[in-house]
């Protein structure tokens, strides 16, 4: 079983995953992979890297909702954001998206919205792609 926070009137326990990849023996989880950032700005790579994997299963939570509808959804989504000065992320657009499923980038585009960043006093610009591959 998984190990895990529950949503919707949900709390922390035990119990079996649902949808693509997850339940019964053998099955992997689908893979989320962070490709290169650019980033343009006073805000080291590392730090934003640090964040991005801090919420790696907000955008794994999007990507398993597409697999439930189409369980060969792959490809590369790229997010571009601007972080304001004050760590909180201003706007965020979807720059590619190469699976096929709008809902996905959109998906991904409104979790990185809700990210808080260190405040740097200056506008940050970061691209930041994804990979989702299916197991």
């Amino acid at each position: 079983g998984l190990v895990g926070k529950g949503a919707g009137g949900g709390g922390t326990g035990y119990g079996r995953g649902t949808g693509a990849g997850f339940g019964g023996k053998g099955k992997r989880v689908p893979q989320v992979r962070t490709a290169k950032a650019e980033v343009t700005g006073s805000l080291d790579k590392d730090i934003i890297r640090r964040i991005v994997r801090a919420h790696v299963n907000q955008i794994r939570n999007c990507y398993n909702k597409e697999l439930n509808k189409n369980p060969n959804i792959q490809g590369k989504v790229s997010i571009r954001f601007t972080i304001g000065g004050k760590g909180r992320v201003l706007s965020v657009a979807v720059k590619q998206n190469d699976t096929g499923s709008e809902e996905l980038g959109k998906c991904v585009a409104k979790a990185v919205k809700g990210w808080k960043f260190p405040k740097t006093g200056s506008t940050i610009e970061v691209v930041y792609p994804f990979n989702f591959q299916p197991l």
